[in-house]
């Protein structure tokens, strides 16, 4: 049993002892308030799965205790399930090494709702900020708060404008050219492709559709590219618009959708004019994409890994803060994974 990274986790071996992610930390650090019967069966659990300690077990010498936020949208809902769960866990692992993680909400990836929330932030009351950042319009944020002594970094969109520590989370442009091959090679090559989503004003959706663009006109020269813009995080908006470009253009082949919240925009559009015919491709693996998947109205999807974004934000900002960590490259990049129907209950077990 492993993550998919390969790494055990506080959490699996708490899953098999049946305690708590707590009771496993004070006992693998020889800490109080776990009774002896249960230190030792963690302890065996821990040398059978091959567990090896987080550095962070340094710190507990330390002492010394740090309050960081972990900042991210709660729309769309069920990506950002995900991540929420991921920040979890993490919170629970770092509480034993004096780190706690409060979580900082906004209402949808918008520039101007993430800009209004960390604007009202006090920053004294943190030791150092996570920020799933909405775009350009926060870089001006993240460098004031670096400017005033702050550890900034970002996760799952990256400013990279920005005076950050550094990124955690997809390499956004090479998904949307992973994305451009699969189509490709799922249309035969040839034949029109509609592009939807919001790539108009936020940094990963830009860097997807540039991505998408550059390799199939690279690559696939009879593909031909239909861009259907919609600059709003909300399905229902992504679905009418695509359904304008179909009715313009019917004998679209495919769809790329830039994101979760249009790749749902784009199966409720396909259902309400009843295309079963179209290819495709989009963001995330949920439950509402799993099951379009294996109704066989969704073809392809980029596989981010939300919860291991949030997970190793919070778990690499903590250890800078303990630590003084950096890491070898200021973007760390989280494997992008092709789900197909063949391969998509391996990455459904947690839903």
């Amino acid at each position: 049993m492993s993550s998919r990274d390969g790494r055990v986790t506080l959490k699996m071996i708490a899953a098999e002892a049946g305690v708590s992610i707590g009771t496993v930390a004070r006992a693998l650090n020889d800490r109080d308030g776990v009774n002896q019967q249960t230190r030792l069966e963690i302890l065996d659990i821990a040398e059978n799965l091959n567990y090896r300690p987080n550095k962070l077990a340094g710190a507990l010498a330390r002492k010394k205790a740090f309050h960081i936020g972990v900042v991210f949208p709660e729309v769309s809902r069920d990506f950002y399930a995900l991540v929420d769960s991921g920040v979890t866990d993490a919170a629970l692992e770092l509480e034993d090494f004096g780190v706690t993680v409060e979580k900082l909400r906004y209402e949808s990836q918008s520039p101007d709702v993430e800009y209004a929330l960390l604007n009202s932030l006090d920053i004294r009351k943190y030791d150092g900020l996570a920020i799933n950042s909405a775009g350009s319009a926060i870089e001006g944020l993240i460098d004031r708060f670096t400017n005033s002594g702050l550890p900034v970094i970002t996760f799952n969109t990256d400013a990279a404008n920005s005076t950050r520590l550094f990124y955690v989370g997809s390499n956004t442009r090479q998904s949307g050219m992973m994305s451009a091959e699969i189509l490709a090679m799922l249309a035969g090559y040839s034949g029109k492709v509609a592009v939807l989503g919001d790539f108009t004003r936020a940094s990963p959706f830009i860097e997807r559709f540039g991505g998408f663009c550059e390799y199939s006109q690279l690559h696939y020269p009879n593909i031909q590219i239909h861009p259907c813009a919609h600059a709003t995080s909300n399905a229902d908006a992504m679905a009418h618009r695509l359904v304008e470009q179909i009715n313009l253009i019917p004998d679209i082949k495919g769809v790329f959708c830039t994101g979760y919240t249009s790749t749902i925009g784009a199966l409720e559009a396909l259902r309400a004019i009843n295309r079963e015919d179209i290819l495709l491709a989009g963001y995330d693996v949920t439950a509402r994409t799993a099951e379009a998947m294996r109704e066989n109205r969704l073809h392809a999807l980029v596989f981010q890994d939300p919860y291991q974004q949030g997970f190793t934000a919070a778990q690499l900002l903590s250890r800078h803060l303990l630590e003084g960590y950096l890491p070898p490259r200021p973007c760390l990049y989280i494997e992008n994974r092709i789900v197909l129907k063949s391969n998509l209950d391996s990455y459904t077990a947690d839903l």
